[in-house]
Parts: C-alpha cells; sequence; structure tokens
C-alpha cells in the first residue's frame, strides 16, 4: 500500500503545485513534486505514530465520503476507475491513502482544540485600524452579453465582433435578454442566461463600473468595449457601498483568529514531532 500511498501523494500534489497530471510534469518539476511527497510521506507518518493519535478514530462514513467526493469529480463510474489506473492506483489504495489523509486531519484538530480565545478589545482595536477590510464597494446585480475579441479569427475581429454586439443590442428592444444571452453571448454565464449574479464594483472591469450608474434597472447598455471584447450588461438590483459594523465583523475576526491560532498551534506541535527542515510550511 505504501506504492500506491505515493502514487496518490504524487498526482495531489502534481495537481495542486502545477494544476497538471503527474506523466505532464517537466524533469524540474518532477523532482520539486518527489520532495514534496517524501516530505508529505514522513510527515504523516509521523503524525500517525504520534501519542495524539491513539485517541482519535475516523467515522467510517468520513472515508465513504471522501471517496465519494473524488468519484464525483468524473462523469462516470468508468471514468473515475480509469483516471485511478493511469495514476497506478486502485480503489483499495486510494481509501487507504484517503485514510491517512483523514487521520492526520482529525490528529492535527485535536492538538490544536483548545485555542485560546480572542480579546474582544484586541479586536475591536484591529477593527479601528483597518477599516479597509471591512468594507466593500457598491454591489451590482449583473447579467451580460459577451462578443469576444480575437483578431487571429475574421469571424472575431474588432470589427465584426462590434457589428454583432450592435445586432443583438438592437434585438434587446423587443426580445427577453436572457435567451439572448443564450444564443447569442460567448461568456460562461451564457449557460446561466447571462446571470453574473453579485458583483463588487471595484472588482468589475472599470469600463463597466462607469457605465452602471448611468443605467435604469433593466435598462441595456450600449456596446462596452474591454480587453474581453465587447459587452451589453443589464442590472436589477444594486446594494450600496458598506462598512461593516464592529458587531457585523466580529465572527470574521474570530474566524481569522482561530486560523492563525489554530496553524501557530500546529506548527509548534510538529515542530516538537519531527526535524525543522521537515516541517511543511
Amino acid at each position: 500500500m505504501e506504492t500506491q500511498k505515493q502514487r496518490y501523494l504524487t498526482a495531489k500534489v502534481a495537481t495542486e503545485r502545477f494544476n497538471l497530471n503527474p506523466e505532464f510534469l517537466s524533469a524540474a518539476q518532477q523532482a520539486e513534486v518527489q520532495l514534496q511527497v517524501k516530505q508529505l510521506g514522513r510527515l504523516q507518518q509521523a503524525i500517525i505514530g504520534a501519542p495524539e493519535a491513539a485517541e482519535v478514530v475516523l467515522a467510517p462514513q468520513q472515508l465513504e465520503t471522501a471517496v465519494a467526493e473524488c468519484a464525483a469529480r468524473f462523469e462516470s463510474v468508468a471514468a473515475f476507475t480509469a483516471s485511478l489506473a493511469k495514476q497506478g492506483l486502485s480503489e483499495p489504495g486510494l481509501r487507504s491513502a484517503l485514510y491517512d489523509e483523514l487521520l492526520c486531519e482529525a490528529i492535527l484538530d485535536k492538538v490544536t482544540a483548545d485555542l485560546p480565545p480572542l480579546p474582544r478589545q484586541q479586536a475591536y482595536e484591529y477593527y479601528l485600524t483597518h477599516p479597509q477590510q471591512f468594507s466593500r464597494s457598491r454591489l451590482w446585480y449583473l447579467k451580460q452579453i459577451l462578443i469576444t475579441v480575437n483578431n487571429d479569427y475574421a469571424e472575431n475581429s474588432q470589427e465584426v465582433a462590434y457589428r454583432r454586439i450592435c445586432q443583438v443590442r438592437e434585438l434587446t428592444d423587443s426580445q427577453d435578454f436572457a435567451e439572448l444571452a443564450l444564443r447569442y453571448s460567448e461568456c460562461p454565464s451564457a449557460m446561466e442566461q447571462g446571470l453574473l449574479g453579485w458583483c463588487e464594483e471595484d472588482k468589475l472591469f472599470p469600463q463597466i463600473a462607469a457605465v452602471l450608474p448611468l443605467l435604469q434597472i433593466g435598462e441595456v447598455s450600449a456596446p462596452i468595449e474591454t480587453e474581453l471584447g465587447f459587452h451589453l450588461v443589464q442590472y436589477n438590483e444594486m446594494k450600496p457601498a458598506k462598512i461593516a459594523s464592529f458587531h457585523e465583523a466580529w465572527p470574521l475576526l474570530v474566524q481569522r483568529h482561530n486560523e492563525r491560532a489554530k496553524k501557530y498551534l500546529q506548527k509548534q506541535w510538529l515542530s516538537r514531532l519531527l526535524m525543522p527542515e521537515a516541517v511543511l510550511t
């Protein structure tokens, strides 16, 4: 099973580090992945062998859920099985590797179960001195139709794309925007009938953000050019910019504190468990 575990970790690290399957890694990438796999293997072995591990038991459903989540990424059981085989993994090998991974997570959770509480006054001082972290710009509930520009293709040249978006804009006067988005938009949102959902103003293309305040609810914009191409946008609702109150920010502050404290305590525990150079940051 040890080879199976190494293959699982190799596939996991290659995907997380380089977004590639192991067979597509360069020699340098393979060397980096193998080094990290070796460190991960040693780390897991030490964690599972720690005295604290004796009190940790995984519920069978936890493993079943993890296996099901892996399988759900594929369109069929056959595709899932084929992918495992391609990586040199069997289902029992996957289960064993996932079990060790889940067990390590449970052990780390146990050693950090008693986190120090966040002092409320300290949190309030942080809130007052970091207002930008608790504010957001206006939110717009948007739909869009996008015609992309790619001058390598005649049908998507700037001139042709602009002509096409103008034709679609004329159609919006008499036809439903959502149906037109599904039919003509080249944005992935076309599958959702053009719906982008709630969009924060300062994360939109500035050309689009500049036009939105000039539109009425439900009004379709004139064509807007960005680096992607030409857009038609329509908003159905707007929420004004907001600064969260301390009461509203408190749960986020507690969450951040707990995450930092948990990470610190885990690193301290691991540093006592392993040689310092083997601890992963």
